[in-house]
Formats: C-alpha cells, sequence, structure tokens
C-alpha cells in the first residue's frame, strides 16, 4: 500500500522490475510504478477523478495493526480492540468501521488448527495450559482428554457431580460425549 498527497494506491501487478498500484476506489482509473523496493516512483501517479482522502489512513493503519496483532498473538478479541483504540485519533474517529467488523477482521486472521494426514490433533492442542498430557488415550474410535493432575484430584473426592453433552457430526461420521465433572 502506498500513500502519496493524500490518495491511497494497492498493488494490482507485480513485474520483475517494478510494483504496479492503482488507486483504492474503485472507479478511479489512477495508476502509479514503482521499483520492487517501494522508495521510488518510476512513474508518478496519473490523474484522479475524486478528492484526496487523507482521513481515511489512520482506519486503514488502525486496520493493518489489528490483523497483524490477531496473527501473531493470543490475546483475546476485545483486549486487542480496545489497545489498539487507545492511540486512534479522535479527529479521524467517523472513518471507523463498527465493533462487530473489527471483531469478524480478528476472527478471519486466526488460523484455526486442524489435524493431520493421519488424523491426530496438532502438537499444540495436545499439551494442557502448563505443559502437560491433554490426551489421555486415542486411537481411531476414541479419544480421552484429561491430564493426570484432573485425574487425581477426581481420585481424591468422593461425590462427583457430572453434566454430559452428546453429538453427533455426521459429515465426518463421527459421536462426541462431553462430560465436565464437579466436586
Amino acid at each position: 500500500m502506498v500513500l502519496h498527497e493524500g490518495y491511497i494506491y494497492t498493488v494490482e501487478r507485480t513485474t520483475t522490475t517494478k510494483l504496479i498500484f492503482r488507486c483504492k476506489n474503485r472507479d478511479c482509473k489512477a495508476r502509479c510504478h514503482t521499483n520492487l523496493s517501494m522508495d521510488a516512483f518510476l512513474s508518478l501517479p496519473t490523474s484522479h477523478c475524486h478528492a484526496p482522502q487523507p482521513d481515511c489512513v489512520p482506519a486503514i493503519k488502525l486496520k493493518n495493526e489489528i490483523k497483524a496483532r490477531a496473527a501473531t498473538t493470543d490475546e483475546s478479541t476485545s483486549t486487542i480492540i480496545h489497545s489498539a483504540l487507545r492511540t486512534y485519533p479522535l479527529s479521524a474517529a467517523g472513518q471507523l468501521p463498527k465493533n462487530e467488523s473489527f471483531m469478524l477482521m480478528i476472527r478471519r486472521q486466526r488460523t484455526t488448527e486442524t489435524v493431520d494426514g493421519n488424523g491426530r490433533l496438532p502438537e499444540k492442542l495436545r499439551k494442557a495450559y502448563r505443559d502437560e498430557d491433554f490426551i489421555m488415550h486415542e486411537d481411531k474410535k476414541l479419544i480421552i482428554f484429561t491430564t493426570k493432575t484432573n485425574l487425581s484430584i477426581l481420585k481424591q473426592n468422593k461425590h462427583w457431580f457430572t453434566d454430559g453433552t452428546f453429538k453427533v457430526n455426521y459429515q465426518s461420521n463421527l459421536s462426541f460425549l462431553f462430560q465436565f465433572s464437579f466436586m
């Protein structure tokens, strides 16, 4: 993305010698060319059919900051939004999207963990917060999620109160039974 004289340009095409940018406004035909390192214009921007929009720049910077934090940290959605908005200028508040848009943007940036080729969970999901094994047993028909610490706590108590949910996923032909215990 390039900002020049209040106009915002996005990459349209890349060649072996230059980057070709077009105006962010879809109705505008303005273009410019830069070298690959984007530190000099090879051809200056052509004329625009609209006025510059410098008020959009803080909103775009905010969105990029939120996307970067969402992709690299495990912070909660609200923490990312609130900490990013602390430094946002009030003069450009009219350019901000709704809070739900920020939340959706964060969810899209986060990667979802998937099973590997053998149907096993990734290593990140196989450990509890205390770096303790979270999968007690695993085969093709049954996976038991618990830790040895949790089992020892259950073993020490005489009465357990449990609540369970049974769910069937017909697409993958799997059945799930979630059991939660309280002492």
